[in-house]
């Protein structure tokens, strides 16, 4: 039973239990993403079985709706990742290896669907805050799993989730993630019992070794500190804000359990950019593969060899199987120019449409705009362009962005 405005209860209404039952899939779907992900491709079957079910859900909840013919659309996020997916699927026609461009293809396909339904259902504010709060529970329960399964004494002993069959730099991905929205919530919009799950996420993020994730996580919660212009106090919160990142910095390098998980890999990295390339063999094998795909673009520069084909390339001379760790390489290496302007314009796009309304004073603009900058530079250590997580943030973030233009011109046409 709900109450309604008066006070009066009244049934659960169909629309009420659908509702429900979309966020309850939804919840279902992000462990499977980003806890459960780990299972060899063809057997996961609680993944199969909460896509459908997260599908059907979205499919009933829009088709209950009696001007359903007038409220459903074409996204341009559908749109745009329509393209690049068409654009990857062709390039099966002109690629070395056939077999390996269908690899990523499948994944693909579920992102499309995944975040067509994610567009669909994200149409106000309410829904917009039930996404957050959906993917903050499946970041708890996944910070949760990992330590319970993880042994005590092996939690400083670095890259958290490598004895539980997950990559680290992909928790750390998921734990930064979840580091910029519950300190959003809790810094920006005011509810501060988010500040605990933030301090949780933070002290995971350092647990996995991922400095990617470290950085995103810094950079993060340092935009929204700075770009929320209209926050009482606001100098004194930038400086605040300063003052806690070096104290994080300073405890890193001084606490010996944290040097060896994360401080000793950040040490690594700045002499490798100060002075010795040997310094880090993990940068140093990417810097490897860009010099690859670079060679391959110069070959290739207008259509690439082939979606996913850099991996061939590289074992077809010799090297073991691996991809680029760059996102902006790996496209160019396998689908070229054009294939990064299939992908990148849409970011471009959401960016600019973002920065103004953060300017205009939308806090999930705010928000959004901040991990859309993120991925912006730090696609240049990973390869997103089929990750799932990272793609439903990217369709929220348009979701967003189309609720306050909505907003805004609701407001126009009242005043």
């Amino acid at each position: 039973m709900r109450e309604n405005k008066r006070g009066a209860k009244r049934a659960f209404s169909a629309e009420d239990i659908l509702g429900f039952a979309w966020n309850v899939s939804f919840f279902l779907l992000m462990l499977a993403v980003i806890c459960f992900g780990n299972i060899q491709s063809g057997t996961n079957y609680y993944y199969y079985g909460v896509f459908f079910l997260f599908i059907g859900v979205t499919v009933a909840e829009t088709l209950l709706d009696q001007n359903w013919y007038r409220h459903i659309y074409l996204p341009l996020q559908t749109i745009w990742y329509g393209l690049f997916l068409l654009l990857a699927l062709l390039s099966s026609l002109w690629a070395s290896s056939f077999d390996t461009t269908m690899l990523p293809l499948s994944r693909m396909v579920q992102i499309f669907a995944l975040t067509f339904c994610l567009c669909q259902h994200i149409r106000n504010n309410n829904r917009l805050d039930d996404y957050l709060q959906i993917l903050l529970a499946a970041s708890l329960f996944l910070a949760v799993y990992l330590l319970a399964r993880t042994p005590l004494s092996q939690w400083f002993s670095g890259f958290l989730g490598r004895g539980t069959g997950y990559n680290s730099n992909d928790i750390g991905l998921s734990m930064a993630i979840s580091v910029i929205v519950s300190f959003y919530l809790a810094f920006v919009r005011g509810n501060r019992k988010y500040f605990a799950l933030t301090v949780l996420s933070v002290f995971v993020v350092v647990l996995t070794s991922s400095r990617k994730a470290i950085f995103m996580s810094g950079m993060g919660v340092i935009m929204l500190v700075v770009f929320n212009f209209r926050a009482r106090k606001y100098v004194l919160r930038v400086f605040t804000i300063l003052a806690v990142t070096a104290l994080v910095i300073l405890l890193i390098f001084q606490v010996p359990q944290l040097y060896q998980v994360i401080g000793v890999r950040l040490e690594t990295m700045v002499e490798y950019f100060m002075s010795d390339h040997d310094a880090d063999y993990s940068i140093s094998l990417r810097s490897f593969y860009v010099g690859i795909a670079r060679s391959i673009l110069h070959e290739h520069p207008f259509l690439g060899i082939g979606i996913n084909n850099f991996s061939y390339y590289v074992r077809a001379f010799g090297s073991t199987l691996s991809y680029c760790h760059n996102n902006y390489w790996e496209i160019a290496a396998d689908l070229g120019v054009v294939g990064l302007f299939v992908y990148y314009w849409f970011y471009l796009y959401l960016f600019i449409k973002l920065a103004r309304q953060t300017l205009n004073g939308h806090k999930s603009a705010l928000l959004f705009i901040t991990l859309l900058v993120q991925f912006l530079v730090f696609e240049y250590g990973i390869v997103n362009y089929y990750k799932v997580q990272s793609h439903l943030v990217i369709a929220a973030a348009y979701c967003a962005a189309m609720i306050n233009d909505r907003r805004a011109s609701s407001r126009e046409e009242t005043s």
